[in-house]
């Protein structure tokens, strides 16, 4: 579609059809200044709002002497130039029906100090917005609050943060394609103006260590637009896609492809078109276990290893402590850690199990056993050692900022990763801003406050009740991305305020390629909602959210895998009965295997017979859930 722009104070039109997309970027000048609105379906949702960013303390998109379209080498990309007093920069738009997408690009021959961003949403009044904002953590574990624009003046707000326009429609903003730049969040710096801009941690400055986990003292400290130095690629600087998704429903949101489609491609010289050795899964790991020092044991992950096989799950990830064996296991006998490895990934290996290992990115701050990733030849050369004995993941934690070093680092690892055909999740990380369209070797980032969380609510990881804060990341936080939220736990990491039913519903709703279950493994073989774990797909052919759900109250989302329906249901503070529109199944009568919530703590488990386009009418708890598996009969 042709985007309109006005040029200077004459609000002149350019040519070209103004009708091909719902989604229409308007792009203008305004006293000199550079200024865009979006409209969708024809209605208003983003007010006259304000385009640049400040670089070598020169305000670029203020002092505009002239804005033209330019030519791009790409037909879905309108370019414009702007020329300023002192400067002259790209803006490249894309649109399509579900949003928009754009960037800027500024000619550069060497590095420029960075200050910060004018680019704003300016959304009209009594705007909702569910966002995630302080006290300020970069593992993403903030409180999710529901807020008017006019109100949240002055807050950081994680990406993506999602909203509702009074006219009904639903946005979310955040970035994509973050490389070679700083990772951005957003700040209310008005009410109802949403402003681009960055944060770094307090601890980070202070001590000169770049990155991973700081001192404690730091660990919610952020400073905002702390100057920083962004440096060229081919005589320009490129910022990420700053991106406005746009629906008329939830179901249109969660299925939103923006993202996928301004993220670069991959590497041919890392990645084939199979790529056979990248195969999303389960996982299971011990952290959140019970037990003690025992559950990072060797005997314990072979325990762990025996009930995968038996469940069907793919891999085990050995967390934190696999790299003192040497020091904790009492039959280590002078072998080193990689010896006990090996043993280990033989052992899985017999049992058609994977072994996936964890490492810090860095040592965190204090810790003398942790080595990090950071040094290039270590990182080759504990890669390189990993695939030798048949690792086939990398679990990567404690980065703690997303500062241009830290992107950096995170692509290093990536492309060293790839040439040990190993994968990876990351953890203790920013948001996903699509760099696994680039690296299809990352299937997840954690990004999220999930379930490793539960008992820091008052200090290291406040939050809302559970049962609110589950209703709304499948319509914020997943946006992005697939998150490691480490899901399914039926003991002390299962939160008082919700069900058993829930935490078995959430796998499903929490979906991830990597799926790292986080339950007692005794747990998971006895539960009678044993089936549901044991099928749990990672990749789905659709996604369809029913238009029940709504956020932070009720999230009921049904997928598909192959000719089998699920349907996943989360329920918030308040119980309730809700009616299920049952038109997502095709014409035909079904098989119905059910789990639902006798009491917290009781799962039971039923069959029935139910024909398509009829409503599902259940009963759910506070904080309960309920999970069904549709089979054409």
């Amino acid at each position: 579609m042709k985007c309109i722009f006005y040029c200077a104070s004459l609000f002149l039109l350019a040519s070209g059809s103004v009708f091909a997309q719902k989604s229409r970027m308007n792009v203008f000048l305004q006293q000199n200044e550079l200024m865009f609105n979006v409209s969708y379906d024809n209605r208003p949702v983003i007010e006259n709002s304000s385009l640049g960013i400040i670089m070598d303390n020169c305000p670029y998109g203020k002092n505009i002497k002239s804005f033209s379209e330019t030519e791009s080498s790409d037909e879905s990309i309108r370019s414009y130039l702007a020329n300023g007093v002192h400067n002259s920069f790209y803006v490249d738009v894309k649109e399509f029906d579900d949003g928009i997408a754009f960037r800027y690009r500024i000619p550069a021959n060497g590095p420029k100090c960075v200050y910060g961003e004018s680019t704003s949403f300016v959304f009209p009044s009594n705007t909702t917005a569910w966002y995630a904002s302080g006290p300020f953590q970069y593992g993403w574990h903030q409180i999710y609050q529901e807020r008017k624009t006019d109100s949240i003046e002055g807050e950081l707000l994680a990406p993506p943060a999602t909203f509702l326009t009074q006219e009904g429609i639903y946005a979310a903003i955040t970035e994509a394609n973050l490389f070679n730049f700083h990772g951005a969040v957003m700040y209310c710096t008005a009410p109802n103006k949403i402003q681009f801009g960055y944060a770094d941690n307090k601890g980070h400055i202070e001590t000169g260590i770049e990155t991973g986990l700081p001192p404690a003292k730091y660990w919610h400290e952020a400073v905002r637009n702390n100057p920083w130095i962004a440096y060229p690629d081919k005589n320009e600087i490129k910022t990420p896609w700053r991106v406005l998704m746009l629906a008329d429903d939830l179901n249109g949101l969660v299925n939103n492809k923006i993202i996928s489609q301004v993220c670069d491609k991959p590497d041919n010289a890392l990645f084939s078109d199979s790529n056979e050795w990248i195969k999303p899964g389960r996982a299971v790991f011990t952290w959140l276990t019970e037990g003690g020092v025992e559950r990072l044991s060797v005997a314990n992950h072979k325990k762990y290893i025996d009930g995968c096989a038996e469940l069907g799950i793919e891999s085990v990830v050995v967390d934190d402590g696999w790299e003192n064996w040497a020091q904790t296991e009492k039959e280590a006998n002078g072998r080193d850690k990689w010896a006990m490895l090996k043993e280990l990934v033989e052992y899985a290996e017999s049992k058609n199990v994977n072994i996936w290992v964890w490492r810090p990115s860095s040592p965190r701050y204090g810790n003398r056993s942790d080595i990090g990733l950071v040094d290039p030849e270590e990182r080759a050369s504990f890669m390189a050692k990993c695939a030798e004995i048949g690792v086939k993941g990398l679990k990567i934690d404690f980065f703690h900022t997303e500062n241009l070093f830290t992107v950096r680092l995170m692509e290093e690892i990536l492309k060293d990763a790839a040439k040990e055909k190993l994968m990876v999740i990351f953890h203790g990380v920013n948001k996903p801003a699509g760099e696994s369209f680039k690296y299809p070797n990352l299937l997840a980032k954690e990004a999220v406050r999930g379930l490793e969380c539960v008992g820091g609510e008052s200090s290291w990881a406040p939050g809302p009740a559970w049962p609110f804060h589950n209703t709304v990341l499948p319509f914020t936080r997943w946006l992005a991305g697939p998150a490691d939220y480490t899901p399914l736990n039926f003991r002390a990491f299962c939160p008082e305020a919700v069900t058993f039913t829930h935490q078995l519903a959430s796998i499903y709703m929490f979906t991830s390629p990597m799926l790292i279950l986080a339950a007692d493994m005794e747990d998971m073989l006895k539960c009678p909602g044993r089936r549901f774990i044991e099928e749990v797909p990672v990749v789905w052919d659709e996604n369809y959210v029913l238009p029940e759900s709504k956020i932070g109250n009720l999230a009921a989302i049904a997928r598909r895998k192959g000719d089998i329906w699920y349907l996943s249901v989360l329920n918030g503070e308040q119980e309730k009965s809700v009616s299920l529109n049952l038109n997502f199944l095709p014409e035909g009568k079904y098989k119905m295997v059910i789990a639902y919530d006798k009491g917290r703590k009781e799962i039971l488990m039923d069959t029935k017979t139910i024909k398509s386009k009829k409503y599902l009418n259940i009963k759910l708890l506070s904080g309960g859930g309920y999970l069904a598996r549709f089979e054409r009969i």
